[in-house]
């Protein structure tokens, strides 16, 4: 039902972006692909965004969401969790919004003290599960380390 696709995930993948102006920090991953990540923090929470997700799929359905300019999204339709590589993803409604370049940015509110926030930097790989297009992400070293420095300026943002 879903299909999930590796990604190496290195160095140059991961971007630290300090806070700025109205913003906390953000840590974006990007391997070339339509498909990218971008994790903000804020005071309580992590905003979690999978951007140009296609092939989405209306679990309550079972139809395709169309990824066209004209496509609508069905109502509890955009379902998205993080995964760092251990346990069950537990999905939960996703905010949709047409990309420009096809397909849906999904994002999701995840408070700072998840588990799943905290297993990433420990993991070997991670992934954001969506019905449609999935990605997993192989973490190296020093991709932990990049998700563990973002956990860490994320928390003393508080």
């Amino acid at each position: 039902m879903m299909l999930a696709l590796a990604a190496r995930a290195e160095a140059i993948d991961w971007q630290l972006h300090p806070a700025e102006g109205g913003r906390g920090v953000v840590l974006t991953f990007d391997a070339g692909q339509r498909v990218s990540y971008r994790f903000e923090c804020t005071v309580n929470d992590v905003i979690v965004t999978q951007k140009g997700v296609t092939k989405l799929m209306d679990l309550k359905n079972g139809q395709t969401v169309g990824d066209d300019a004209q496509a609508v999204m069905s109502p509890g339709a955009a379902m998205m969790a993080l995964f760092g590589g251990k346990g069950d993803p537990r999905f939960i409604p996703a905010d949709a919004v047409k990309n420009p370049a096809g397909g849906w940015d999904l994002t999701i509110h995840l408070l700072k003290g998840d588990k799943q926030l905290t297993a990433i930097g420990k993991s070997e790989m991670m992934s954001l599960f969506t019905t449609g297009y999935t990605t997993a992400v192989v973490m190296d070293a020093t991709a932990r380390a990049k998700w563990s420095d973002f956990m860490q300026r994320c928390e003393a943002a508080a």
